[in-house]
């Protein structure tokens, strides 16, 4: 039997030794073809067991194997680390094995070959295409080298490797890549770095090229093979320029006594800091090289995340205090601000910290020391601008608009972006778009589509801009754009570096000072002026001016100051505490002091009021009815209140700070304090090491007999707290809770609701309330409550099968003979060893009632949708209509104006009187459709009847009924909705015809007014002599949906819709229906007391409008025509065009008086003709109105309220036409 029962497989090989090294067992793929045993070989130690298994071999761990004991002993010292990386083999076939060593229990170990023949095969040849490399690198416009990783022999270089070395590579020769390093050393860097890491990323070295001319590089650099060969592929960017920029720039900030750096707000990669911050947080030179983060030096990562969170929502974070640790391990306490700018195009953290360890050690209990905060300003060097998952423009900055200033005026939130670029090609704006717009506009939203980053156009002008496209995680993206013509100039390098240190340090909320010994301020901060206002001297600023020439003795001894605490006086000369940390630099030939001030008074109050509240909370534990105690990461005791001893009284002696809880627990176990047996303490103890990790809560019985309920619950710090609560009395409830179970049949007895149980294979009834035989009755089986039986048993099979039913509808038989539908709902339980069935019957007859009324609601509704589609269909068939009949108006009325002949003007007449009877109708239309506003007005009662009966007389007619009218003279007018009474009269008519149909008897429909002698309000009567209404249904007759019509015959809203108009009119509407047949319903009407706006006025005389100009927009031609020649009988000038495009051209080279545009057209309707005019014709805006057949529709209607401007509805009259025309010229005149 083989000790660790090993897998056999044809791949895998293995020998098994114990302790002492000796071979135990093996199988023939470890060694050959044969198989070694114990006493086979002499000696059998691992040493043998090797060499017999590299007489197999071709080549061991990339050396060729070599006759003689020294290699043997080498290779079996290999392979027999346990700890060390595989080894790999060639065997003498030529197939490769991979040699692992592993750990045996019993201690001895596992030699292990694995065939990767297979794997091998496919690295090599990957190798072989290592020659296509070549082909990339030396087209690739970065320099490039592949080196040995030992030696540093160059193996390949690129041709702009060469051109930044300055000499040409010649393969035959060697020649080494570590000959061009400044620092020799910096090879071996690189080289441990990709050791560790899959790719080393923007490592920055220096070379020398054969001019001895030094070149800073970032190199990305990865390990790889080259002609079976261990290598490093290196590639460099030439940053020299970069580096000198920042070399410039960097002097104040890097002798500045607050600890300064920048980091990628990203990837809080650190980019820069200060000396003073690599004192602090011990930074080497070596880190700079590589990637250091932030993020690592948080003693808690959940801090850093939450700062970070802070600063990602906020862009700034101040006064934050946080434990940091050195990489030394050293910690200490720091409080920082923290802001996010823009720099060299991309979003970096500025931060400054000081360090508050001293002040923490002295008090311990401050939980954040507000400390210096270095602020950035907000400078972006690049146009910023937004846009949403639509490709609308959310928001930009002023410089992006500035470098967007050809189409300046497009930039707005809202604007497409496809539309910016269209628009900038179209005015010529990008060199490469003249000429080929579409073209290159296709290219320009493939960019976005595929993200581009830094991507160079060139502009008409001569400049250059960089674009660079990002996706947001919204589905956005953002647009940076920058101009980099500037770049080429090595000038403005300086200036921009002094303007962003200037920036900084006056964005800087910190105070900041540079003075000389003699009290000189050479500059000052904006804070430093908020803090201090202007004192001519420097010891004004201390409350005792002592501490000023201590400070300047300190710090001519020590060359610094750090946390100088002093008090001193504020711009409201008010004493605060300050700590003032200084330096000593060199200025322009002398001596001069750099210092920042921090205000620390809140701080210190802090500390105060901290110590206050710690008192209070230990106080506050102390008085805990629960028993408390808080042990550290270590599960060492830190505090027990006082309960929490009373409760441990037989070990209280060993509870002491300091005790480790499974020690204490223990003891207690030890002691008899818990019921647990000598020989089963481990095992209690192991129980509660899982209470520990899991933070369960548990019941726990002391052996006096007492109750206890423990939880435990998580510190952050990684410790946890213990509560302990006395439930003795509680347990003690419980066991008095089980006998009040009794009560629950008494409840079940009272409940009004029907439950029984019945046994499930039988249906015998075990228990039944008294709700269920009030409603199903006094029988022995629950099979006896169905009308159907074979119900039950489908309902049976399905709650056996599932457990529970739920509405199970079925017809049960009630207690007083007659049936009913029932919904049914149980659950199957076990009782007593059998199946038990608990239900309940639910009965549905109201339910079902209820639901055949919503289901003859519902069709009454949908009645209701087709008469409103109807009704649309209805009012777009008027709309098209208003267009000829403007014409036939239109022309009629010029034709008798015009005409000389009698006969020709009566039949113009006759022409036009037809006309206004099709426009009366299409309005009539217009209403029956519901889409006329309501506009009040004085009329006449007489008007709207005829109007009404003009509609309806036709189908009354046709349908062989008489109809008379009786309408009384001099009736007074009513304040009403012409449309809406229309409506109603309409209806009354309609309902009347359809009262008459069938009816055998006389059929004759009569319309009547009068004037009521006592109200005075005016009364219309319609009655038919019909068969009349039934007395039963007559007061329902104005309810909403209520009908005597078939199903699809009527919605039931007509009447109601008659109601509801009338009573807002302030009226009322009766019925009267006598026993003999017929029906007459009554309207009575206020009159009007009220003149109408405008009453008094006369009509505006129109004016000389002779060579007035005049432009008429219309698609269609004719009625542009007929108002062009209205007009011009009056003496204007009038340009006609035929679309709003047209009407633009004729608006470029000219100027009209009036400007009269209908407002649907096809492709630039009304609407798009208003905002272009408004855009590019502002002074034209004025002179602008509107005619147009369609003031119903919602649009139209938004727009003509937005747009400000008259308009007049078709069908246009020449007389109504000259009127608007007259007011639009006086207006603007």
């Amino acid at each position: 039997m083989r000790p660790d029962n090993p897998v056999p497989s044809t791949h895998t090989g293995y020998a098994l030794f114990d302790a002492n090294h000796v071979l135990v067992d093996s199988n023939p793929q470890i060694f050959g073809s044969r198989r070694l045993d114990r006493g086979e070989m002499q000696p059998t130690d691992a040493i043998a067991a090797v060499a017999e298994a590299l007489s197999r071999l071709k080549s061991f761990d990339g050396r060729p194997i070599e006759p003689g004991n020294a290699f043997v002993e080498s290779a079996a010292a290999r392979w027999t680390q346990i700890d060390d990386a595989p080894v790999e083999a060639e065997t003498l076939d030529g197939r490769w094995k991979l040699l692992t060593a592993h750990p045996r229990p019993d201690g001895g170990m596992a030699l292990v070959s694995v065939d990767i023949t297979e794997m091998k095969r496919a690295q090599i040849a990957h190798q072989e295409n290592a020659e296509i490399f070549r082909c990339i690198t030396d087209s690739h416009p970065l320099p490039v080298w592949v080196v040995d990783a030992g030696s540093g022999q160059i193996l390949y270089e690129s041709l702009d490797a060469s051109n930044l070395l300055g000499r040409k590579w010649t393969p035959n020769e060697p020649q080494f890549l570590t000959d061009h390093f400044v620092n020799s050393g910096e090879f071996d860097e690189i080289s441990s770095l990709a050791s560790n890491s899959e790719i080393v990323r923007d490592h920055e070295i220096q070379l020398r090229n054969t001019s001895g001319s030094a070149v800073w590089c970032s190199t990305n650099c990865r390990r790889g093979v080259y002609g079976g060969r261990p290598s490093l592929i290196i590639g460099v960017l030439d940053i020299t320029e970069r580096k000198q920029r920042e070399d410039l720039f960097g002097f104040l900030i890097k002798h500045h006594p607050l600890p300064v750096w920048m980091n990628d707000a990203s990837s809080g990669e650190l980019i820069y800091q200060s000396n003073a911050a690599e004192r602090l947080l011990g930074w080497s030179k070596k880190a700079q090289r590589e990637t250091v983060r932030l993020g690592d030096y948080f003693v808690d990562p959940e801090k850093h995340r939450e700062i970070n969170r802070e600063l990602m929502q906020k862009g700034v974070v101040e006064n934050c205090e946080v434990l940091l640790k050195r990489p030394d391990g050293q910690e200490f306490w720091a409080t920082g601000n923290l802001r996010i700018v823009e720099f060299q195009g991309r979003r970096v953290v500025l931060a400054g910290i000081a360090d508050v360890t001293k002040q923490k050690k002295r008090d311990g209990e401050v939980a954040a020391a507000r400390e210096m905060l270095a602020d950035a300003v907000e400078s972006l060097s690049e146009g910023f601008a937004l846009y949403d998952e639509d490709h609308r423009l959310v928001m930009c900055n002023s410089l992006y608009r500035e470098l967007n200033h050809p189409v300046r005026d497009l930039v707005e939130p809202g604007v497409e972006w496809d539309e910016l670029l269209r628009e900038s090609a179209k005015r010529g704006v990008f060199r490469n778009a003249v000429g080929r717009e579409d073209e290159w506009l296709d290219e320009r939203i493939q960019s976005r589509i595929e993200f581009h980053s830094h991507f160079e156009v060139p502009l008409s002008d001569g400049r250059w801009h960089s674009v660079s496209i990002h996706p947001t995680d919204l589905g956005g993206f953002v647009v940076t754009r920058a101009d980099i013509s500037e770049r080429k100039k090595a000038e403005a390098f300086e200036r921009d570096a002094t303007t962003l240190l200037q920036k900084v340090l006056d964005a800087c909320p910190s105070p900041i000072r540079m003075t000389t010994f003699e009290g000189e301020t050479l500059y000052r901060n904006p804070a430093t002026r908020d803090l201090y206002a202007d004192r001519p001297r420097i010891t004004d600023h201390y409350v005792d001016p002592d501490y000023s020439a201590m400070l300047e003795r300190t710090l001519v001894e020590k060359g610094r100051i750090d946390d100088f605490r002093v008090q001193q006086y504020d711009t409201e000369n008010k004493a605060f505490w300050a700590s003032i940390s200084a330096r000593l630099i060199d200025f322009q030939g002398r001596q001069v002091i750099v210092s920042n001030t921090t205000d620390i008074t809140d701080m210190i109050t802090a500390q105060q009021e901290t110590r206050k509240a710690n008192e209070r909370l230990i106080d506050a534990i102390e008085s805990l009815a629960e028993g408390f105690a808080l042990y550290d990461r270590n599960d060492c005791l830190v505090l027990a209140n006082s309960r929490y001893r009373q409760m441990h009284a037989i070990s209280a002696d060993v509870l002491i700070p300091g005790v480790n809880w499974f020690d204490f627990l223990r003891v207690t176990a030890e002691r008899n304090q818990f019921p647990v047996p000598p020989d089963k303490i481990d095992d209690w103890l192991a129980e509660r090491a899982r209470d520990r990790r899991e933070f369960r809560q548990q019941e726990f019985r002391h052996t006096d007999g007492r109750w206890f309920f423990v939880s435990n619950c998580p510190t952050r710090e990684g410790g946890f707290v213990v509560t302990r609560v006395d439930i003795t009395e509680r347990k003690r409830a419980e066991e008095a809770a089980k006998e009040a179970d009794e009560l629950v049949r008494k409840v079940l007895e009272a409940c009004p609701v029907n439950i029984q149980m019945t046994r499930a294979h039988d249906g015998k009834l075990l228990y039944r309330s008294p709700a269920t035989v009030e409603l199903l009755g006094d029988v022995t089986s629950a099979v006896d409550y169905y009308v159907d039986p074979s119900e039950r048993r489908r309902y049976v099979e399905r709650l056996l099968a599932t457990g529970l039913v739920d509405d199970f509808e079925t017809q049960l038989k009630r207690k007083d003979g007659g049936t009913c539908w029932c919904s049914i709902s149980s659950r199957l339980i076990d009782y007593h060893g059998e199946k038990v069935i608990v239900s309940h019957a639910y009965d549905l007859t109201d339910r079902i009632d209820m639901q055949q009324e919503l289901e003859r609601q519902r069709e009454t509704l949908h009645q209701n949708e087709k008469m409103s589609a109807l009704g649309g269909l209805l009012a777009g068939v008027a709309h098209e209509l208003n267009n000829p009949l403007s014409v036939v108006l239109g022309l009629s009325s010029l034709l008798k104006e015009t005409a000389a002949d009698a006969k020709v003007v009566e039949r113009a007449d006759k022409i036009s009187k037809a006309a206004e009877r099709c426009a009366r109708i299409v309005k009539t239309f217009l209403a029956m459709a519901r889409q006329q506003p309501t506009r009040t007005s004085n009329v006449a009662i007489d008007d709207i009847i005829s109007e009404a009966v003009e509609v309806a007389s036709y189908s009354i007619r046709s349908s062989d009924i008489g109809l008379s009218v009786h309408l009384e003279p001099g009736l007074p007018l009513i304040w009403a909705d012409p449309d809406q009474l229309g409506q109603v009269l309409i209806n009354l008519l309609v309902n009347a015809e359809q009262a008459l149909h069938g009816w055998e008897a006389r059929r004759t429909i009569t319309v009547s007014t009068r004037l009521h002698p006592t109200t005075g309000n005016i009364v219309v009567s319609v009655a038919d002599t019909g068969p009349g209404i039934p007395k039963e249904i007559r007061p329902r007759i104005f309810e909403p949906f209520f009908t005597t019509k078939e199903i699809g015959a009527g919605t039931g809203i007509g009447l109601s819709f008659c109601h509801r108009i009338v009573q807002s009119h302030g009226g009322t509407i009766e019925v009267e229906s006598p026993e003999g047949g017929g029906s007459t319903f009554i309207l009575s009407l206020p009159a009007s007391d009220r003149l109408d706006e405008g009453t008094e006025t006369a009509e505006d005389e129109l004016p000389n409008s002779t060579g007035i100009a005049c432009l008429v927009v219309d698609d269609e031609e004719e009625v542009g025509e007929l108002v062009a020649e209205v007009l011009r009988r009056d003496g204007f000038n009038v340009t006609i065009a035929k679309s709003g495009e047209e009407a633009l051209l004729h608006l470029k080279n000219r100027t009209f008086a009036v400007i009269l545009s209908d407002l649907k057209m096809p492709d630039m309707d009304g609407r798009g003709l208003f905002n272009q005019i408004a855009k590019l014709h502002p002074a034209e805006l004025d002179r602008l109105a509107f005619l147009t057949g369609d003031t119903i529709s919602p649009d139209a209607q938004m727009f003509l309220r937005a747009a400000k401007r008259p308009y007049l509805e078709k069908p246009i009259k020449p007389n109504e036409l000259r009127s608007f025309v007259s007011n639009l010229v006086n207006n603007n005149a």
